[in-house]
């Protein structure tokens, strides 16, 4: 069972006050430096634990107007603080042991709480790292990890002061030499210094990794492959920025998509590959996804021009691309507002001109139409009795032909045709066919300046039979 962050912190806190306590009573009481190193190492835990007690509840208020990203580095700064403190008695430590081996060796007494209270830091230690490890597994947190570590390190620590007082114990009843007797215990309190120096050295770099948003070298090439795989992203142009803030990974990737895709199939792509990074880095990501459109290698002609109009806001149609003697020739009607008069919309067209010259950079041919936009609905009537005349006409053309509507505008007559055709017929043959009835209509019918043809698969009208 994996428990609370709050309930372990406060645990950790009250073993080691009371650790603490019981190791400097002893360790005084018998003289033993190695117990007394102990004892300043288990307040060090007290005061590190303490540190973890507030951040791990500073990390969990949620994001607000100041804190977009939410308090989680507090975890990390904790750490920081810890190992810092950690350093300073280590080197406390350090002092007094080579003091005691050099300049005034001695052994102290030892007493059955010497054992005990060594026992007992053992077990206690043993329990906070098991629980430490599995609570900063599963919460992800950066200051459970680094007490975990740290009291891992304190059961060397112990080991070694164990040791020392084993050895001393051992004197009584066998001959050992006087100078290890006398210094076994200050080299036990050195095995403790090491020991901490050994946590301030992983916990302490682990945490500015954290702090300088240090990530595994591999991860972002990795998520740059995955992101590539997806169908829309073009090769080589994914950039990718990954910190996490306490155990939640933030995400910005800038792709490039190909310049054919709308709008909603690019929405469609940036939530796919938040799925897939999701899938990879845990349900928790934060990703944002900003796409922006490429030109894809060997790109049609078509999907160029159209990317370059919508670039500068143009709205054209009716493209026609040639191939003339190796040069690219372009046909294509371009809309503008119909309050222009001929000089501005000239320097519309010149402007797309030079945008699309630029953008092929090699010799291409350009000849623009330009037609008035109407951004208000036209006046029209429908006319029925002219209606039924035309559909004579209609029918003269094409047997299989059905007007729908007749409208009268003010620019002239707008047909709407409904034209039934083999299910398999080819979609050029298709538009040939409706450019052949469209013009002998015009041919017949002078006012008209519209014609629709809307083509429907053969099989949609069943044969009477």
């Amino acid at each position: 069972m994996i428990q609370s962050k709050r309930l372990i912190t406060t645990i950790s806190v009250i073993s080691s006050a009371g650790l603490s306590a019981l190791k400097f009573i002893v360790g005084i009481a018998t003289g033993s430096l190695g117990l007394i190193a102990e004892g300043a190492h288990s307040l060090l835990d007290l005061f590190s634990t303490l540190i973890t007690f507030v951040v791990v509840r500073v990390s969990s208020i949620p994001p607000d107007e100041n804190h977009p990203y939410g308090h989680e580095r507090a975890e990390s700064l904790g750490a920081l603080g810890g190992m810092v403190l950690l350093a300073v008695t280590a080197v406390w430590i350090l002092y007094h042991s080579i003091s005691t081996i050099i300049w005034h060796p001695g052994a102290p007494e030892i007493t059955v709480w010497s054992f005990a209270i060594i026992m007992i830091s053992l077990l206690v230690d043993f329990w906070r790292v098991k629980s430490l490890k599995k609570a900063a597994a599963h919460y992800n947190s950066p200051s459970l990890a680094s007490d975990a570590e740290h009291f891992g390190n304190d059961l060397l620590g112990s080991f070694a002061v164990l040791a020392g007082l084993f050895v001393i114990f051992l004197s009584r009843y066998i001959t050992l030499p006087l100078w290890l007797v006398n210094r076994v215990d200050a080299i036990a309190a050195l095995g403790v210094a090491f020991a901490a120096l050994k946590s301030f050295w992983n916990i302490g770099s682990q945490a500015v990794r954290s702090l300088m948003d240090n990530v595994p070298k591999e991860l972002i090439p990795s998520l740059n492959k995955l992101i590539e795989k997806q169908e829309g992203v073009i090769p080589g142009t994914v950039e990718t920025k990954l910190r996490y803030v306490g155990n939640i990974p933030y995400v910005e990737a800038v792709i490039g998509t190909n310049r054919e895709l709308n709008f909603e199939k690019v929405h469609q792509l940036t939530e796919q590959i938040e799925k897939v990074i999701s899938k990879e880095l845990g349900t928790d990501a934060v990703i944002i996804i900003h796409p922006e459109p490429k030109a894809a290698v060997n790109e049609p002609y078509a999907v160029t021009v159209h990317a370059i109009a919508d670039r500068l806001g143009l709205r054209i149609h009716n493209l026609h691309v040639y191939l003339v003697e190796q040069k690219i020739w372009l046909e294509l009607d371009m809309e503008v507002s119909g309050l222009l008069n001929l000089a501005q919309a000239h320097v519309a067209s010149e402007k797309l001109e030079k945008a699309l010259i630029k953008e092929f950079k090699s010799p291409v041919h350009i000849k623009v139409h330009l037609e008035p936009l109407n951004e208000k609905p036209y006046e029209a009537q429908i006319d029925h009795h002219l209606k039924s005349e035309i559909q004579k006409v209609v029918q003269s053309i094409d047997k299989d032909a059905i007007l729908e509507d007749v409208l009268i505008t003010d620019h002239g007559i707008v047909l709407t045709l409904t034209l039934p055709l083999p299910d398999d017929m080819a979609l050029f043959e298709v538009h040939a066919t409706m450019s052949a009835i469209e013009r002998k209509i015009r041919a017949q019918i002078m006012d008209v300046t519209k014609v629709h043809i809307d083509p429907e698969p053969l099989s949609k009208y069943p044969v009477n039979g």
